[in-house]
């Protein structure tokens, strides 16, 4: 019986076995896998291959991904679709979009997108589909379809990338066996002009009946208006994987979830990333428990404070990103438990410590495991350890815009994993040896400009940098001694020498890297005819420069079959005509050349916006072709010998037209030709315009009176020395952006318009952080101080101008013009100018220069200028002025005494050697009393007539009379009444108090 009972048992077993054995073959055979297979009745559900075809045809297929998606067809052979072998039903599709551009994102342009309207509701005859995949497409910004909800079955979700907006459906939450759910990158933004909303979400009530999920990612969803975001997510006690970086949260808990104990015991992925936690507790938060993680991502989140000691908890920890907050201090000590640490990012953070010390906080454990160090921004000091050799797996090292110092370690040779370098913007010195980079054979990015680092290189220096494609080692004080005839091992695609001394001759090594898409050669020491070679080898490269050198020779006549967007060639010795522009050109310098003859006839660049040719040679008219540069942003021809009449472009186009000539244009030189006729119509189209310079040409006519309505946004205007005449707008003024205004040396007449004061921008001081970010020149010549100053446009855009000297201006000085505090230059010389020098002349605190000389002003000169402790130069010279100078410690500072007064007889007292007479003294302290009078009689006058207001109101309004003197008699009877009562309390006290 035992042995009976012991072969039925055994029977039991190996039935149940086989049985098992027959599930799990029936599961692995269920479904197919790469190639879908053929279903057991050799073709898909007729219903469901239908429903693939409808939902087909509200799509468009640019690259033809669902060619194969045909009639009659078994659609489980279909690209993208997988079908049950044992069923036939559809339980996978897989539509993602596997092209990416250049930086990782989907190529829309070989994308799937709607025809028209929303998605095809047909997918949900799919019940039994598991698996949807409809990432990289284009949904256009269409709502996530309700019917998704539907899909009963399904386990993968990946809606990622497909320009999905509005407000996800809460009937996602029906979707109770979903395990992997992706709706990340379908972020709001501008779109074809129109500004679209991303994905958001009010309310997450509907997440937790996701009890299977284990991955979420809603990146860049909007969800800041979603209250207590961690206690829905803490209901997912499977969850693996948490995406929630740009989502708009802006707490990490709310105050009732603040003593929750974490569920998400499994979480392996967090990244809650650029959300702005700002006044949330870095210390204390719920992350510190999680000992399951792997990845931590708090990037950006404007964390403060210090680094906890809790981080030691995370044993299992392998990338940790604490960059772009405002933490401070170095890692805590007891970190050596976390060996797992592949990754660190402390980037932006004030660590402020020696370099030696804080590498000296890793876990030695960590030392072989770790592959990214990333310490960018963090006011580091010293030198990288000589240890750094034993990181022997760092493939990524970047520490740049610290303040490193001293040689680069011997021990950097050791990291034969290294791949990308950045120590950029240090104090890096001494030399570059051979053995730095000898066994560096992995290395493709290397980044060491902005140094102090003085070697000498020759070609064994680079031999052992098989794999490199990114070098910069710009404004080192390097020499590349390199062999002519060399050929390097490597394939650059990047290559920066900036004020590396490269020259004379040009570098022939260079010929071999034709992959290269960028390359600096500016202020290189070259001295050099452009080899034939150079426009052959870098045809394909989008960036070329080599300004600043002495490059001489001439350019090829044609350089249309460049593909270069970017060429600056500028501050060389370059010769010949200007050849055709590349045709996909958006800026070209070639400025401070010599190059002559005329402009090409045919400018053919529609993709232009810079356009530099100044201090030239180039003679001839401005070509007719160059009003087809409708997307020019920036124009200077200035310096030249152009002659003729300006650009005829406002009657080719139309002054209305969105795509004029000017439309986009920021800023425009033209100064120093030969350039004459009235002032350019075409500019009527520039609205953007904050630059505009015509000076040293032989312009007529009188200023155009649009010039507020059609140049609203004109920071800085220069027309001197052309032949303008008339008088000045007086709704110039409105331009309420303009703090450089120079009119001078024109034919100018009539008054200073009184309304000066409407000039705001010379209202308030100019600042660094105010200022126009944008440089309109590299330098620009000045008339100040009586001198003439060549001010790099950073200084000059900073300064507040009004010069309208040399014209035929009458009137008197108007008295507004004390309002523009934020001058620093003031010039009205040479003009016909009379009355007296304003009194309120001392509130231009910031004046560095006044000139009012030869005009016909006249009376004493005001004793407020010696207030103006900012001036540096004063000419009041050959004017009517008189009576005693005023005394100051600024004034007895400025050069040139005796010529700031010159030419005044009237004027009297030190520096000069006439005495002042009583009479002298006596007219300048009229002056100052006339001043005072005048506050006076301003005072007297609006209390007179302030009180007669009052009285004439309430003669003629007898409700208010009378209402006055109620109000009169109250006040009389409450202080009569509190008078009377201190009194007697004081009394009875007084009789208390007698013996």
């Amino acid at each position: 019986m035992p042995f009976l009972t012991n072969m039925s048992k055994l029977a039991l077993i190996i039935r149940g076995t086989a049985l098992l054995l027959c599930l799990l073959i029936s599961q692995a055979t269920s479904t197919s896998h790469g190639q879908p297979q053929v279903s057991v009745s050799g073709a898909c559900i007729s219903s469901e291959r239908d429903a693939l075809l409808s939902f087909k045809g509200s799509l468009l297929d640019p690259a033809g991904h669902l060619s194969s998606w045909r009639h009659g067809d078994d659609c489980c052979q279909w690209k993208g679709v997988w079908c049950s072998n044992r069923t036939g039903h559809v339980i996978k599709l897989n539509l993602r979009n596997n092209d990416v551009d250049t930086n990782g994102y989907p190529n829309m342009r070989r994308s799937l997108s709607l025809s028209a309207g929303e998605m095809s509701s047909s997918l949900a005859t799919l019940q039994h589909l598991r698996y949807l995949d409809l990432s990289g497409n284009d949904f256009n910004t269409t709502s996530i379809p309700v019917f998704m909800g539907s899909l009963g079955n399904l386990r993968y979700l990946n809606l990622s990338w497909a320009f999905f907006c509005g407000m996800i459906p809460s009937q996602l939450g029906n979707l109770s066996k979903l395990q992997y759910l992706d709706v990340s990158g379908n972020f709001g933004g501008l779109l074809n002009q129109k500004k679209i909303r991303g994905l958001q979400v009010v309310d997450l009530a509907w997440l937790p009946r996701l009890s299977l999920l284990t991955h979420l990612d809603m990146s860049f969803v909007d969800l800041s208006c979603v209250r207590d975001w961690f206690h829905t997510v803490n209901m997912l006690p499977s969850l693996e994987v948490l995406r929630l970086p740009g989502c708009g949260l802006n707490s990490t808990m709310s105050a009732s979830s603040l003593h929750s104990k974490s569920n998400l015991t499994h979480l392996e992925v967090l990244d809650i990333s650029d959300n702005y936690f700002f006044g949330t507790s870095f210390k204390h938060n719920w992350f510190w428990n999680l000992t399951s993680l792997k990845e931590l991502n708090l990037f950006g989140c404007g964390w403060n404070g210090s680094i906890p000691n809790e981080l030691r908890n995370m044993k299992s920890l392998q990338v940790l990103n604490l960059g772009w907050n405002t933490l401070e201090g170095l890692l805590p000590t007891n970190l050596e438990d976390l060996c797992d640490l592949k990754v660190l990012i402390l980037d932006a953070n004030n660590i402020n410590a020696n370099m030696g010390e804080f590498m000296d906080r890793f876990p030695r454990c960590s030392w072989n495991t770790l592959q990214e160090l990333s310490v960018q921004y963090t006011n580091m000091t010293g030198n990288l350890p000589v240890w750094i050799g034993n990181m022997t797996n760092l493939s990524v090292l970047q520490a740049s815009s610290n303040m490193l110092t001293d040689p680069l370690p011997v021990g950097v040779r050791a990291l034969g994993n290294l791949e990308f370098v950045d120590l950029s913007y240090n104090n890096f010195n001494g030399v570059l040896l051979k053995k730095h980079f000898a066994s560096l054979g992995n290395l493709k990015h290397l980044d060491l400009s902005y140094n102090k680092l003085n070697s000498v290189l020759t070609e064994e220096d680079f031999a052992g940098l098989l794999n490199l494609e990114y070098l910069d080692l710009s404004y080192n004080s390097l020499k590349l001694a390199i062999n002519q005839k060399w050929v390097p091992p490597f394939r650059l695609k990047f290559a920066g020498f900036r004020s590396c001394h490269l020259g004379p001759h040009f570098p022939e090594w260079l010929k071999w890297q034709s992959d290269i898409d960028v390359l600096v050669l500016g202020n290189s020491n070259l001295d050099d005819v452009i080899p034939d070679w150079f426009w052959v080898t870098f045809s394909q490269a989008s960036f070329l420069h080599a300004a600043g050198n002495k490059l001489h020779g001439s350019l090829p006549e044609n350089l249309q079959h460049m593909a270069a967007d970017r060429i600056y060639l500028g501050s060389n010795k370059l010769t010949g005509q200007v050849p055709l522009l590349p045709i996909n050109i958006s800026r070209l310098n070639l400025s401070s050349n010599s190059f002559s003859g005329s402009l090409p006839s045919n400018l053919k660049a529609p993709l232009l916006e810079e356009l530099l040719l100044a201090n030239n040679k180039i003679r001839g008219m401005v070509p007719s072709s160059i009003c087809q540069l409708t997307s020019l942003k920036r124009l200077d021809l200035s310096g030249n010998k152009l002659t003729g009449d300006v650009m005829p472009c406002f009657m080719d186009s139309g002054a209305n037209s969105a795509n004029q000539f000017g439309s986009h244009m920021l800023s425009l030189a033209l100064n120093n030709n030969d350039l004459f006729g009235e002032f350019p119509k075409f500019l009527q189209s520039a609205s953007q315009l904050k630059f505009l310079d015509l000076s040293y040409n032989r312009f007529s006519g009188g200023l155009p009176k649009w010039l507020p309505e059609k140049m609203p946004q004109l920071q800085i205007l220069r027309l001197r020395s052309n032949m303008f005449s008339g008088h000045i707008p007086d709704n110039l003024t409105c331009i309420v952006s303009l703090h450089h205004l120079d009119i001078s040396g024109n034919n100018i007449s009539g008054n200073i318009p009184w309304s000066l004061s409407d000039l705001k921008a010379m209202t308030t001081v100019i600042s660094e952080r105010t200022a126009e970010y944008y440089n309109f020149e590299e330098s620009i010549l000045l008339i100040t101080k009586d001198q003439k100053r060549d001010y790099n446009f950073q200084i000059y855009k900073l300064l507040v101008n009004l010069d309208l000297s040399s014209n035929s201006l009458i009137g008197h000085i108007p008295e507004g013009i004390s309002l523009l505090i934020g001058l620093t230059n003031l010039n009205l010389s040479r003009n016909q100018l009379m009355g007296e020098i304003p009194n309120q002349i001392g509130d231009l605190k910031h004046l560095e220069s006044l000139d009012l000389s030869y005009n016909l002003l006249s009376g004493a000169i005001p004793s407020s200028l010696s207030s103006l402790t900012s001036l540096s130069h004063l000419n009041l010279s050959y004017n009517n002025l008189s009576g005693a100078i005023p005394s100051g410690p600024q004034l007895q500072t400025l050069d040139n005494q005796m010529y700031i007064y010159s030419g005044n007889p009237g004027l009297c007292g030190p520096p000069l050697s006439r005495k002042c007479s009583a009479n002298d003294a006596q007219q300048s302290g009229l002056e100052d009393m006339n001043l005072m009078s005048s506050v006076y009689l301003g005072t007297s006058v609006g209390f007179v007539v302030g009180l007669w207001i009052v009285f004439c109101t309430m003669l003629i309004k007898r409700t208010w009379r009378a209402a006055y003197f109620q109000f009169i008699d109250m006040i009389h009877d409450k202080v009569y009444v509190q008078v009377a009562v201190r009194w007697a309390r004081l009394m009875k006290n007084a009789q208390d108090d007698a013996p």
